[in-house]
């Protein structure tokens, strides 16, 4: 017998969104102002973190200067890509119009800040839709430790165990596989499925049936 879970709680770039490659002219584009080039084991390091990490990464690699500068210039860069076209995966969206459609609550648990969390749920259509989203900014741990999942299964009002998580990166899927969560990781082509190995099942492709246990 398949059940539909009791929650569902779904990363945001790279599963709702494909914000990857956009995050990645912004970096090569302010990068590359100050003579670097970044590289795909660079992208692969920082791929889900939150940003104090990438800020670190490419800082032991290159001066960035001042920081607050360096942000805001990395941020209008993204902005300018995002506002210009951002890509959404049809059957992430699908997949949430159908769990509110069988009154099953969704979240959303994210590396990147709660203003950028918003804006794709817009993008997608799903901010009336989303119950709950947590952003970097709500948290002082982040993934791939467990709070983040922690505390949009809190907010959903389901314990973590009776919840399943959506992912498509290694540390999110580790930080969802640590918070208990039944975990399935969708293939986007951007990460090895050795990479996913923690998580409870793998596809191609998202839909309630995928999500059942």
């Amino acid at each position: 017998m398949t059940l539909l879970p009791t929650g569902v709680v779904f990363d945001c770039d790279g599963t709702l969104v494909d914000t990857e490659p956009l995050s990645e002219l912004a970096w090569r584009e302010v990068l590359g102002r100050r003579g670097y080039v970044p590289t795909a084991d660079d992208f692969a390091a920082v791929l889900g973190r939150h940003a104090a990490r990438s800020l670190a990464h490419f800082g032991a690699r290159v001066a960035l200067g001042d920081p607050d500068a360096f942000r805001a210039e990395l941020r209008a860069a993204f902005d300018r890509h995002f506002d210009a076209g951002v890509h959404v995966f049809p059957d992430a969206v699908a997949t949430i119009a159908a769990l509110h459609e069988a009154g099953v609550p969704v979240a959303v648990a994210s590396s990147s800040s709660r203003r950028h969390v918003l804006r794709s749920l817009a993008a997608c259509g799903l901010a009336d839709v989303v119950v709950a989203a947590v952003g970097a900014d709500d948290v002082d741990d982040h993934k791939p430790h467990p709070r983040p999942y922690l505390v949009a299964a809190e907010a959903l009002g389901v314990p973590p165990r009776s919840c399943t998580a959506v992912e498509d990166s290694q540390v999110g899927v580790a930080s969802a596989a640590a918070a208990g969560m039944f975990t399935v990781a969708v293939r986007r082509g951007h990460v090895p499925d050795e990479d996913l190995a923690l998580a409870d099942r793998l596809v191609d492709e998202l839909s309630l049936a995928a999500l059942t246990r």
